[in-house]
């Protein structure tokens, strides 16, 4: 979606989110937020693609429905939060926390982590079709029904996690 003056649309937006705890319906896609605090607030059905999200904290937040595809993360706070039927696929994360988040029935399909925790996570039922992992922990987390088929690792930690329940192959997909 263009925007004339997409600086002063997400300013405006941000000074909107500091009176509301629940957003719905919110069209975001493409835009640029940055150093911000959205901890606690709760999004339904809102569109994050293709945004860039640098420095922000949307800690102990809930997501259902919402799109962060194509989405530029980077040393931003996730951790804590419940997303569930959302979709990050091809999204880029640098330095990003995820720990101790229910993060099930999630698209992350395509994605690429660098510098990445998801520890402690609930992951139940999420798709990491052709992803990429550098240097992201998944210590301690539920990984059953997690499909990660193919995925690309380096120095990655599945220390804790129960990798026998994730789906890593084609094969073991029920017909």
């Amino acid at each position: 979606m263009h925007h004339p003056d997409p600086e002063a649309l997400s300013a405006s937006i941000l000074q909107e989110f500091a009176g509301i705890d629940v957003i719905k319906n919110l069209n975001a896609s493409g835009l640029r937020f940055q150093s911000a605090n959205l901890s606690g607030k709760r999004f339904y059905s809102c569109s994050f693609s293709r945004s860039v999200l640098q420095n922000m904290n949307f800690s102990a937040c809930t997501f259902r429905m919402c799109f962060f595809d194509f989405c530029f993360m980077d040393s931003s706070d996730f951790s804590g939060i419940d997303a569930q039927y959302c979709s990050f696929a091809g999204a880029r994360f640098l330095n990003v926390s995820f720990e101790h988040s229910e993060l099930v029935h999630n698209n992350f399909n395509g994605a690429r982590t660098n510098d990445c925790t998801f520890n402690y996570s609930n992951l139940y039922n999420s798709r990491f079709i052709m992803s990429e992992f550098e240097r992201t922990d998944f210590i301690d987390c539920n990984l059953k029904r997690t499909f990660i088929i193919p995925t690309k690792e380096t120095d990655v930690s599945w220390r804790l996690s129960n990798t026998q329940e994730a789906i890593r192959e084609l094969d073991r997909i029920d017909p």
